[in-house]
């Protein structure tokens, strides 16, 4: 995210709760004055200095309906920084600023069971640039009601189960790319039953997660089994890949029942070997896909371990003392029944070595670079392309390389400062720049060589019109390969800059809220490109743009 998106997100989060404190006091004005009187929280102003009116009328962005008692702040800049004022919209959703002065504003609004434009939790804005002015015509801000998925989760012979955790998983775009995280949550009550509301319209899936305590599968039978509940997708299912999505459209609520079996619970015990660095705990995760719908850690006490499992095929994994992880090759470790004797032994997960080149101007050439509490000039991390992306280690100096990488796909995202641009970034015959890096279970990858080179050049410029550019951002596009390289900066007043370019022919564009756009994906992208300023980029070089929001919207 650009920086002036994250500073007046920041700003107005801080200012949310103040906001609501000032909630009380407002309803009363509300009530005495049809929502218009608002305490204003900056200093005294002479009415004769600041004769503008700010107004408008808050609406539901589905009905149209007007929305009553709705906080509105202005914030607007200062000597001091920034002051602020709030009231409340009447029953008409009319809200109305007097005595101010001419300039730039923001206005956010926030009303429980709404989101601002843009998505915001509780209509939480970031900030809605406007210009005070003697002639400012009303304004019509719009919230979207949020939505809800609700439903039962029972046994297959329909009770109720109660305590358990209800996930609503939905995707964002991180780095330009999908992924999908975990949100918002229920607990079902003592009739299984489960809501998670103040959702945003979207595509959801719904996951009840792994039972927290296992339960006798025949009460009041002696040395019954113990049984538990593992992860479950809707509508029942363990992967992932074989879900169904909720579509959630603005204000609306969506059922989903959920029918789960347990599974019995088996006593495994042994013991682990790891080298000179044992772990003293370990977790067992069953492989469902590429997730896993199973887990559970087991303390480790003179090289024994106890733990009660359902059946499957399990993936251990441990840490040791100085910090490198340990685990089985795949899902090695096989539950069927009580086992009293599994021996594991525990691989150090995988290092990537990395080697680094230094190209100069002038023509000399150095083999790494030096390290001042990590690289300087670089920051290189592998980044899962799984639908659920886990974290991932990156490079913190040259001696260690990247540490405990775990097997999977990565795109390896490689950014530069001050002069260095990268010029190559290979992996055994792997083009870094345009393939992914496939690290093999059980097989060390080769060492990571990345060449930077110094005469890197400078784009800025700004973006119009400047009330919509302060939540746009900037994008520096180049065809390679398969893929597209893309730099991103931020707006800040409608200016941007952009370091660390290479040499080079680009595409460059502006869109607004590119937060929410697959932009790394070519196909995504490729209808904004159409937009987009061609420019040449020479090294060294300050290469000055003008740009305009495209008309084209998402």
């Amino acid at each position: 995210m650009n920086r002036s998106g994250v500073d007046s997100r920041r700003l107005c989060a801080g200012l949310v709760g103040l906001l609501l404190m000032l909630v009380p006091y407002g309803r009363a004005q509300t009530e005495s004055a049809e929502g218009t009187g608002a305490p204003d929280l900056s200093a005294s102003a002479k009415p004769e200095d600041n004769a503008c009116r700010l107004s408008g009328t808050v609406v539901n962005s589905v009905t149209g309906e007007p929305i009553r008692r709705a906080a509105v702040e202005l914030l607007r800049p200062a000597n001091n920084g920034q002051v602020g004022r709030a009231t409340l919209t009447d029953n008409a959703g009319h809200f109305e600023f007097d005595g101010l002065p001419e300039g730039r504003a923001f206005l956010s609004v926030t009303k429980p069971g709404f989101f601002d434009g843009w998505g915001m939790p509780n209509g939480a804005a970031a900030g809605t640039a406007v210009q005070v002015a003697r002639d400012a015509s009303p304004m019509v801000l719009k919230m979207t009601p949020a939505g809800a998925i609700f439903g039962r989760v029972t046994t297959r012979d329909e009770q109720p189960l109660e305590g358990f955790q209800v996930r609503s998983i939905a995707k964002r775009n991180v780095n330009g790319q999908p992924a999908w995280f975990g949100q918002f949550q229920a607990i079902t009550d003592e009739n299984g039953n489960f809501r998670i509301a103040g959702l945003p319209a979207g595509m959801y899936y719904v996951a009840v997660d792994q039972s927290q305590e296992t339960t006798l599968g025949q009460r009041g039978v002696p040395n019954a089994r113990e049984q538990s509940y593992a992860k479950f997708y809707y509508p029942g299912v363990s992967e992932f890949n074989a879900a169904t999505a909720l579509e959630l459209s603005a204000g609306r609520e969506v059922e989903a029942n959920f029918s789960l079996a347990a599974e019995p619970i088996y006593q495994v015990s042994g013991s682990v070997s790891a080298g000179e660095d044992p772990p003293s705990g370990l977790m067992f995760a069953r492989k469902a896909g590429e997730d896993y719908d199973f887990t559970e850690g087991a303390s480790v006490q003179e090289g024994k371990f106890q733990v009660g499992l359902p059946a499957g095929s399990y993936r251990v994994t441990g840490m040791g003392a100085g910090g490198v992880q340990f685990s089985t090759p795949g899902a090695s470790v096989v539950v069927s029944s009580d086992s009293p004797d599994i021996r594991i032994t525990l691989n150090p997960a995988m290092s990537i070595p990395v080697q680094v080149r230094t190209e100069h101007a002038g023509g000399t050439t150095e083999i790494s670079l030096p390290l001042q509490g990590g690289m300087t000039g670089m920051y290189l991390q592998p980044v899962s392309v799984a639908f659920f992306q886990r974290p991932a280690n990156f490079l913190r100096s040259l001696s260690s390389g990247i540490q405990n990488v775990e097997p999977g796909v990565y795109t390896v995202v490689i950014n530069t400062g001050g002069p260095w641009w990268v010029k190559s970034a290979q992996c055994g015959g792997v083009d870094l720049l345009s393939d992914d890096l496939v690290v093999a279970d059980g097989a060390q990858p080769p060492p990571i060589e990345v060449t930077l080179r110094d005469d890197a050049a400078t784009v800025s410029g700004t973006v119009a019109p400047a009330d919509e550019a302060e939540q746009s951002t900037v994008l520096l596009v180049q065809q390679h390969g398969r893929k597209n390289l893309v730099k991103v900066a931020g707006t800040a007043e409608g200016k941007f800059e952009v370091q660390g370019v290479a040499p080079g022919d680009y595409l460059l564009l502006a869109l607004d809220h590119a937060d929410q756009l697959e932009y790394a994906n070519p196909e995504v992208l490729s209808p904004y490109l159409s937009q987009a300023q061609h420019i040449s980029v020479q090294p060294h070089g300050t290469t000055n743009v003008n740009l305009s929001l495209p008309s084209l919207r998402r």
